[in-house]
Formats: C-alpha cells, structure tokens, sequence
C-alpha cells in the first residue's frame, strides 16, 4: 500500500487546501503558509487527518475514496515534486 504526501497551505482568509506538489495552489492569497504535512494511503485517511485538525467532526467517505493510494500513483508524485523543486 502506497502512502502520497499531503500538505494543508492556509492563506490569511483562512481558506485551507491540501496539495501535493511543494507549491501552494494558484487561488489561494500570496501569504499562504503551509500548515501541516502528513502522509496517508488513502483520500479517506487524509481527509479523516485534516477532518480531525479542523475539529470539523469525522470524515463521512465515499465508497471509492477508500481505495488505497497505487504504487504508479506514488511514483507520480514522486516525479512532480521533484520536478517543482527545478522549477522554484
């Protein structure tokens, strides 16, 4: 079973999103700040993690967001964020 890496980027609005590329998203304000990182093997277990830093009470899942994160999609993202550190 495969873990990704995620990353919680805060901006001052509070507005919150998880990433996974070293970068925060383009919507988010020029003062956002990575808050948290964390690994999980699932979406579901990610959002059960950033559920439970929020005190937003427990992560209700979908059926499919249970599957375990793959092994192609680890090496993925292994290579984007290798590929943002030559970028930044």
């Amino acid at each position: 079973m495969a873990s990704l890496l995620h990353e919680v980027w805060e901006d001052e609005d509070g507005v919150s999103v998880f990433v996974s590329d070293g970068r925060p998203p383009q919507f988010l304000k020029d003062d956002a700040s990575l808050v948290a990182t964390f690994e999980a093997s699932s979406w579901t277990e990610a959002m059960s993690k950033y559920y439970e830093m929020y005190d937003l009470g427990v992560y209700k899942p979908f059926a499919s967001s249970s599957e375990p994160y793959s092994e192609e999609l680890r090496a993925h993202q292994i290579e984007q964020l290798n590929a943002s550190k030559k970028v930044v």
